[in-house]
């Protein structure tokens, strides 16, 4: 990751930084409300590079406050979902409530490493704005590969280290890669072919992915 130059924000950052990666607590559902709105276009976009025309279940790696995880539902997809976050996981299963009663949404807490669903488990997969807070990206790829059917599809929606970083953000809490650090982890889980849409003014310096697994291999 290639924040070695970046100086560290204040406090406000800090703590900004720490509560983005980790919502934790009253405070935490606050950013959790803030970050929705902020990652609402970039988990569209991300959604957007999946094949979604037919019904499918969707991993959700850090769900968040689940907006995503409604969206999905609202469309007739069922979802399993991943987060690090028990406030988050709190929040996501309280607003969708009735998918997680009748079992169209499966909401799990997790170590931010291991994805706890079995193989092939998943048509489809999104992660966004998480690559930053996984202690072990590489391996965490791996694992959603290990959950996607053969042919499924990872998306990715993530900011790069390629352009500078915001001030607020603390280099110590986001470990932020490049466009070929992203690459290079999903290939190293059998992605291929990955699509890659570049980041720039018109969303936000944030870059999309969408990977496949080769169809008949896990």
């Amino acid at each position: 990751m290639n924040n070695s130059i970046q100086a560290r924000p204040g406090l406000l950052g800090r703590v900004r930084s720490r509560q983005s990666g980790l919502p934790t607590g009253l405070l935490g559902r606050f950013f959790g409300r803030a970050m929705e709105g902020a990652t609402a276009d970039s988990n569209d976009r991300a959604l957007a590079m999946l094949d979604l025309s037919q019904p499918r279940t969707v991993l959700d790696v850090g769900f968040g406050q689940g907006r995503t995880a409604s969206v999905l539902l609202g469309d007739g997809h069922r979802v399993i979902g991943v987060d690090a976050s028990p406030t988050m996981v709190k929040q996501a299963t309280a607003r969708n409530r009735a998918a997680c009663r009748d079992g169209r949404a499966t909401i799990r807490h997790g170590d931010g490493i291991t994805i706890p669903f079995p193989d092939d488990s998943a048509d489809a997969a999104i992660t966004a704005h998480t690559i930053y807070f996984m202690p072990d990206p590489t391996a965490t790829i791996a694992e959603i590969a290990r959950v996607l059917r053969p042919g499924g599809t990872l998306a990715i929606a993530c900011r790069t280290s390629d352009t500078p970083a915001a001030a607020w953000i603390d280099p110590e809490v986001y470990r932020i890669p490049t466009v070929a650090q992203v690459i290079a982890m999903l290939h190293a889980a059998g992605f291929d072919p990955i699509e890659h849409q570049p980041g720039d003014a018109s969303n936000g310096d944030i870059h999309c992915f969408a990977a496949r697994l080769p169809s008949g291999a896990s």
